[in-house]
């Protein structure tokens, strides 16, 4: 199926002012198209203001006011396209029809201000170049062979056709206009396959990093059951020894011991349930994340609202409870906040966490301050997200607290 071009790129940017994203995994084919048709909407506005300095330049031109109009409504689509595209959602239809719109105004326009001669045949040289990096090759190919064919076109069936050279001056034009499709065509198939090794590359990260997690949790579920059955086993099993000797004879260094067994058989259950959260197992996600959102408002001492509406299991919910938990965390230690709320949705056939607090919040740059220190915990939940397909996004403002959502799929 030939369609716009979707380009693979993990990174930790900047939204704005005041609004940071984390990407997990390669963008959607929607996100595409929507960065290129944007791009091209701007492209497309500098070259209707040339447009209209042209025509200003001598050259033959017997209907200066229907050329006027016609720049008027092609600047008038042009603007509204450029709305569109930042507050509608693009398809993949928008695309080739933009660029037979752009064809059609651009043939017009010369038809109106000398054909051949006319500064607007320069237009033409917009179309190959804005397909490009839009469309793949053929689809380039195509749009080049029509853009030709639509100066050829025109500028025959114009009265300046007429003019001594006018036939050798229509060849060269569309000899150029041939010759920038060509390198556009070229380029396009370049960047087709770069995209491909890109695509390929990612998708073999991805089942790295899938197999890395998995076996990561296999050891740690196995050291947690280990530690569980065995060692936490023999510690009870010598504290009540402790305590049936101390019954029988009382001494103080039997207490200590019994006190000392006792808070190691705490510090023990705690690492075993950091290293496998086997609360998930017996009262699924929902209760897994209400008991670790109690643990952590006692802690910060904040007001704490659940917002939990999720059917079902989902394969993610360890990386999901484990993200909570990150999250949580950071709130505690960071946020100050006098309220957190904790959300857990189903939409779109995906499971949404959603964390926001009403603490201080942080500047974008703050994040990067933090992961240059070394502060990895938020990266290193980005890097687990991406190899299961999921996106995190991140909206903090000085002052005004922070947002983390975090969306993974069903399946």
């Amino acid at each position: 199926m030939v369609g716009p071009r979707t380009l693979t790129a993990q990174r930790l940017g900047v939204k704005g002012a005041l609004n940071v994203r984390i990407f997990a995994g390669p963008p959607s084919a929607e996100r595409a198209v929507t960065q290129a048709e944007r791009v091209v909407a701007w492209l497309r506005l500098p070259a209707i203001a040339l447009l209209a300095l042209g025509q200003g330049l001598s050259h033959p031109n017997p209907e200066g006011d229907l050329f006027l109009i016609t720049l008027g409504i092609f600047s008038a689509w042009s603007a509204g396209l450029l709305a569109w595209v930042y507050t509608r959602p693009v398809g993949t239809r928008l695309p080739l029809i933009s660029t037979g719109v752009d064809i059609a105004a651009i043939s017009l326009l010369a038809a109106l201000s000398g054909g051949a001669f006319s500064h607007a045949r320069l237009g033409y040289f917009i179309v190959p170049v804005t397909v490009a990096f839009r469309f793949r090759p053929a689809i380039t190919a195509a749009a080049t062979l029509v853009t030709t064919g639509a100066y050829v076109i025109q500028a025959v069936s114009h009265p300046a056709a007429g003019v001594p050279e006018a036939a050798r001056f229509i060849l060269v034009q569309a000899g150029f206009i041939l010759w920038v499709g060509t390198a556009c065509v070229l380029l396009s198939y370049l960047l087709a396959r770069r995209t491909e090794v890109i695509l390929r590359l990612a998708e073999s990260r991805t089942r790295l990093l899938t197999d890395a997690l998995s076996a990561e949790q296999r050891e740690r579920k196995a050291l947690a059951e280990a530690l569980h059955d065995e060692a936490i086993q023999n510690l009870l099993s010598a504290r009540h020894e402790v305590e049936e000797a101390n019954e029988a004879s009382p001494h103080p260094a039997l207490d200590r011991a019994d006190t000392a067994l006792s808070d190691t058989v705490g510090q023990l259950r705690s690492a075993v349930f950091e290293l496998h959260p086997y609360v998930l197992d017996e009262v699924g996600l929902e209760g897994g994340l209400r008991a670790i959102a109690h643990q952590a408002a006692d802690r910060g001492g904040f007001k704490l609202r659940l917002d939990l509406d999720h059917k079902g299991r989902n394969p993610h919910e360890q990386l999901i409870f484990s993200a909570a938990r990150e999250l949580l965390a950071n709130a505690v230690r960071h946020s100050e906040a006098g309220s957190v709320t904790v959300g857990l949705t189903d939409a779109d056939g995906a499971v949404v966490l959603s964390v926001e607090d009403d603490g201080r919040g942080f500047p974008p740059e703050r994040l990067a301050e933090r992961l240059a220190d070394g502060h990895v915990g938020l990266a290193s939940q980005r890097v687990r997200i991406e190899a299961a397909g999921g996106s995190m996004d991140v909206n903090s403002t000085p002052g005004r607290g922070t947002r983390v959502e975090i969306r993974l799929p069903n399946a």
